[in-house]
C-alpha cells in the first residue's frame, strides 16, 4: 500500500481492489477446477467428446489464471 500523504479514500480503494483481484482470482480457479472435474464425469459416461472439450477448455483456462496471477501478485 501507498503510504505518505494519502487520502482516506484512495487507500480505502486500493485496499478494496486488492480484495476484488484476490476475489476474482478465487472465483476463476473455483470454476476452472470445477469445470475440470465436469469434464472427468463427462468423459467417464456416453459424452466423452464433450468432456474431453471440457478438460481441454479448463486447462487452457487454468494457464491463463496462472499468468494473470503471476503478473499481477509476482
Amino acid at each position: 500500500m501507498n503510504t505518505g500523504n494519502s487520502s482516506f479514500e484512495a487507500n480505502l480503494f486500493e485496499v478494496l481492489y486488492w480484495f476484488a483481484m484476490i476475489a476474482m482470482s478465487l472465483v476463476l480457479a473455483g470454476i476452472t477446477v470445477a469445470l475440470f472435474l465436469m469434464g472427468l464425469k463427462m468423459a467417464k459416461t456416453t459424452r466423452k467428446g464433450l468432456g474431453m472439450g471440457c478438460i481441454v477448455f479448463s486447462l487452457a483456462a487454468a494457464s491463463l489464471v496462472v499468468m494473470m496471477v503471476n503478473r499481477q501478485f509476482f
